[in-house]
């Protein structure tokens, strides 16, 4: 689920549920795996630990035209600034307490938890004097602050697996659930609309606030991590 700097990442727009681990990875930052939901051949998994990684950060670079021929950053221009931290904010409290993660091991689910409960242990950590630098990690970024299994999560020889991210939505007001945040729901009331009566980015401080589908211009990235010991039964 790696939306890197748009609001459609390499799977699409995130839906309610999700399911991971079944495709081949196009590259490390999305998957290493070489085919998609199995290990091939007598290859096994022993899974001893898992982690969520959760990343938003704010790009002030990304170029808006505020006036006719003249892009300039969408920092510059007024309102952004506050809305996009606070969105930045919302989307890191969204996803520990929106999604759940269920591994399932064959056709049998067997670990189930939500992102709060799933630390990084990684990441990094502090107070940032600059307020759009929010702290990108999930739990304090210790060894100790780590889900360790308390029984081990075998894969075994030619049996599929995968992870379901599966989103809760808390509340029923316009933008309260996790995913119309990920898929970029803000109001229409973008730079361009606002000189020119029309344009792409969206979402500041003024305007009708009507909420529709748009770009924020926020970078977003969350991943599900197993650590465990790959090996084969024959060598």
């Amino acid at each position: 689920m790696d939306l890197r700097s748009t609001n459609q990442g390499v799977f699409g727009a995130v839906p309610n549920r999700a399911q991971l681990f079944v495709r081949q990875g196009a590259d490390i930052s999305v998957s290493n795996l070489t085919t998609g939901g199995f290990f091939p051949s007598d290859q096994t998994y022993i899974t001893l630990a898992v982690r969520v990684w959760t990343y938003f950060r704010f790009n002030p670079e990304a170029p808006v035209v505020v006036t006719q021929g003249s892009p300039q950053p969408i920092g510059s221009v007024d309102g952004v600034y506050p809305d996009r931290v606070m969105r930045v904010h919302k989307l890191y409290h969204q996803t520990q307490n929106q999604f759940f993660w269920q591994m399932v091991a064959g056709d049998k689910p067997q670990l189930t938890t939500f992102t709060a409960y799933t630390p990084m242990a990684g990441g990094l950590d502090g107070f940032f004097a600059d307020s759009r630098l929010p702290r990108a990690n999930n739990g304090v970024p210790t060894s100790s602050a780590l889900m360790r299994l308390a029984r081990p999560i075998l894969i075994p020889p030619r049996q599929g697996f995968q992870v379901i991210a599966i989103a809760s939505p808390i509340g029923q007001t316009t933008g309260a659930s996790v995913i119309e945040q990920l898929n970029g729901l803000v109001p229409n009331n973008s730079p361009n609309a606002i000189i020119s009566g029309s344009g792409l980015t969206t979402g500041i401080a003024t305007g009708t606030g009507l909420s529709v589908p748009g770009e924020d211009d926020i970078e977003k990235d969350v991943k599900y991590v197993l650590d465990g010991i790959h090996s084969r039964d024959v060598l």
